[in-house]
């Protein structure tokens, strides 16, 4: 929802105050009647509700502008997490014991208005005009992009073969992660780290028609290693999540924002996906508990890193794109 529809609500509750007043003062004290319609809506503000997890609407709003988390109430914590999912369970018991001992638990909510806002409502034609017009710009940008050839992906120099001094076999031990299950011993296990995630993860990216996705690049990807090095992260860890994901494309913003993306996960489970396509279900449940299993990788510390690099990479590579250079390879 954008700010100024944002604001234009805030006018419309006044406007229905002072309407429902003078129909209901009918000619008599209409001082009286906005009056009483100004506690119910302050009640309104302050009462607890039950989609709002137990938070009254106040919470929400003064948490947002302060900058701070939604609250999570201990007594309703076991309505985020799903009883089926062993990975959530898990999750369940370390965010409640966080709790209880007065610890940050790395948990986050965030309530919307589910993709449908009330201009949708009172506006349908409007609403299916604005997104025709989005998927008929999609669609001219996907034809242009088709039309393209695209551009061989970036490949890191070859390992040379020359046989290695002792000077530089232990400058490259001194690398970070190098082991044994590298798949060349002499090959820094870093630039190993950087080649499979160039391979598998995506970047969000602006664009005129909306966020889309592309693959990162070689450096990208070896820069993003060192900083989640950096961050203390367990980067092994990480790539074997990874590399156990069945499907192959792993978006970033799944590491920087888990309890967002969960939720629209879980969101387009129960509101877009038909009940009984079982293929889909599964697939989404993949995703579901895979982006948990990040979450429990990357700590909270981790992911505001990562929210960092992901703005600069997005916003340079949109600068390129838009300053009449090359569209980014791989954009999907």
């Amino acid at each position: 929802m954008s700010v100024q529809e944002c604001a234009l609500y805030g006018d419309l509750v006044l406007y229905l105050r002072d309407r429902a007043a003078e129909l209901l003062a009918a000619a008599s004290d209409v001082g009286a009647e906005r009056t009483r319609l100004d506690a119910i809506i302050h009640d309104w503000f302050f009462t607890p509700q039950d989609e709002l997890h137990g938070c009254a609407p106040r919470e929400l709003i003064w948490a947002e502008q302060k900058g701070e988390p939604n609250p999570i109430h201990a007594d309703r914590l076991a309505e985020f997490f799903d009883d089926d999912c062993p990975i959530c369970q898990a999750m369940h018991q370390e965010v409640k014991a966080a709790i209880e001992a007065g610890e940050e638990h790395g948990w986050h909510w965030h309530h919307d208005d589910g993709g449908c806002p009330l201009i949708s409502i009172y506006d349908p034609e409007g609403w299916d005009e604005r997104w025709a017009e989005e998927d008929a710009a999609f669609e001219r940008w996907r034809a242009e992009q088709e039309s393209q050839h695209a551009a061989p992906s970036y490949e890191p120099p070859p390992i040379e073969d020359a046989e290695v001094s002792p000077e530089e076999f232990v400058a490259r031990a001194r690398q970070p992660w190098l082991d044994g299950s590298t798949e060349h011993a002499e090959v820094p296990a870093l630039h190993h780290v950087a080649r499979m995630l160039a391979g598998r993860v995506d970047c969000p990216e602006p664009s005129l028609f909306g966020p889309h996705y592309r693959r990162v690049t070689y450096d990208e990807a070896l820069s993003l290693a060192v900083g989640l090095h950096e961050q203390g992260v367990d980067v092994e860890m990480l790539l074997a999540q990874i590399e156990a994901f069945p499907y192959q494309n792993v978006a970033l913003d799944w590491l920087s924002q888990p309890e967002q993306n969960v939720a629209m996960t879980i969101q387009a489970m129960e509101q877009v996906i038909p009940a009984d396509d079982e293929d889909e279900m599964t697939r989404f449940r993949h995703h579901r508990d895979f982006i948990l299993a990040l979450a429990r990788v990357v700590h909270p510390g981790a992911r505001l890193w990562l929210q960092g690099w992901l703005d600069a990479v997005a916003h340079g590579a949109f600068a390129h794109t838009s300053g009449g250079g090359e569209e980014a390879d791989n954009v999907f």
